[in-house]
């Protein structure tokens, strides 16, 4: 036969373990990109989540007490441990319409690891998973008040300046908890 030589069935076998691991290791690398390509949407689907209900919560408690007629809304018509309601005559006709947005609350579902936000008769979620979710209530001082089980009466609900809300959502297999705190200061009124 002249002298060539073929190729044997053990340098074949060879050749394919060499080319199978090396398959394997991209299908590795690829796998682990993936993971972190879902980690990464997951984190910033949370954070996301996180912050609009922060805002939904600032711009209702900032609103409170909008009050151009001068008839005396009150800010804070509920403050719970777990829920808020807040109250505005935006419509300016000196009534606060409870089946309206001049009516909203948010209300923190343990059981459900809910945040909710109602306006009016209408309750949205704002945040599934939540692990934690408080409410603050301040005077003047910046002094917390102690908000017994039934809630704070009308003479502390006038007292109240500002409000926090501590909100963390649950982490899951792909990212920790989020978390976020925010202090909002009420309408003067006065």
């Amino acid at each position: 036969m002249n002298g060539e030589r073929g190729t044997s069935i053990v340098e074949l076998l060879v050749g394919t373990l060499l080319g199978l691991l090396a398959l394997a290791a991209l299908t590795a690398a690829v796998a682990v990109g993936a993971r972190l390509v879902a980690a990464a949407g997951a984190r910033g689907e949370a954070e996301d989540t996180a912050q609009l209900a922060v805002e939904a919560f600032t711009f209702d408690a900032r609103r409170a007490g909008y009050d151009p007629s001068g008839a005396g809304i009150e800010r804070v018509v509920q403050a719970g441990r777990d829920a808020v309601t807040f109250g505005a005559d935006l419509d300016g006709d000196g009534l606060v319409d409870g089946a309206s947005e001049e009516q909203t609350a948010y209300a923190c579902s343990a059981a459900n690891q809910r945040l909710s936000r109602i306006v009016g008769r209408q309750s949205m979620p704002l945040a599934d998973g939540v692990s934690v979710c408080g409410l603050r209530y301040l005077d003047a001082a910046g002094t917390a008040f102690a908000v017994p089980p039934a809630g704070l009466g009308a003479a502390d609900r006038a007292r109240i300046r500002a409000l926090a809300l501590d909100l963390t959502l649950v982490p899951t297999a792909l990212h920790g908890p989020t978390a976020r705190t925010v202090l909002v200061a009420l309408r003067s009124g006065e």
